[in-house]
């Protein structure tokens, strides 16, 4: 179980979550999706109580039950927090399910459950994402991360944002939009890249990081553009749905 791991050491990530939650945790603290339990254990300083909501039994047994067994104001509670009945209403919820454009991860799914069972002053840690799309080339044939710089993607357009998601909110779970694109230079086009920041606070804004909503290549059929030319982008895909919900239409204009 690697990932956790990684997740643990993605400094950048762990730093700025952090931060928000040395600022803004109190009271009762939900974490939902605890993981390992990493923020957790950081909300345990600042709250009264923190409930740790996990799903996995065997991320529970291996990572959160040692992690968090040393903290006596942690409640650790295993639970599909998608549909769980929550018992009170906290005063903060940590909910960092997060995957670009948040298709890969039930982030939405989650956020839409505890709607049901906040205060009207409950604080979320993040409050929202917003996401961007940049058009280019890159030699792919199926839906891909960039990670390190890898695969290769030649931007083609400036990047374009298309969407913000208020986690205070209910969320439509099933997004589509069409996007006017201009194209900057001539040549071929085949790829989407979708990037995913996140407003951890009103402060505090993260790009993505080595394991936070690393950049997504979508393929599409080749296209040969010239620079002014302005093209549009049609994509559609579910929330929490994965990435075989994603669907993508590109034309230029007549």
């Amino acid at each position: 179980m690697t990932y956790y791991d990684d997740l643990t050491k993605d400094k950048k990530r762990v730093s700025i979550f952090r931060k928000a939650i040395k600022q803004y945790a109190h009271g009762l603290t939900y974490d939902l999706g605890t993981g390992s339990g990493i923020l957790a254990s950081i909300a345990s300083k600042h709250a009264e109580k923190v409930y740790a909501y996990e799903i996995n039994p065997l991320v529970i047994k291996h990572y959160a039950k040692q992690n968090l067994q040393q903290y006596d104001n942690i409640k650790l509670i295993e639970a599909d927090a998608s549909n769980y009945e929550f018992k009170e209403k906290p005063d903060v919820v940590i909910c960092e399910m997060l995957d670009t454009a948040l298709i890969d991860e039930e982030q939405a799914q989650v956020i839409n459950n505890i709607q049901k069972y906040v205060k009207q002053d409950t604080i979320f840690i993040p409050q929202s994402t917003y996401d961007t799309m940049k058009i280019g080339y890159s030699n792919i044939i199926n839906i891909t991360y960039l990670e390190n710089n890898q695969p290769t993607f030649e931007t083609y357009s400036d990047e374009h944002k298309y969407n913000q998601t208020n986690f205070s909110e209910k969320i439509n779970t099933h997004f589509q939009t069409e996007q006017l694109i201009q194209i900057k230079k001539s040549g071929i086009i085949n790829t989407i890249q979708l990037t995913t920041y996140t407003q951890v606070t009103q402060e505090l804004i993260t790009e993505p990081t080595p394991m936070l909503n690393p950049p997504l290549l979508i393929p599409f059929k080749e296209i040969n553009v010239k620079k002014g030319e302005k093209i549009i982008v049609k994509i559609e895909y579910i929330m929490g749905g994965g990435l075989n919900t994603i669907k993508t239409n590109i034309r230029r204009i007549k």
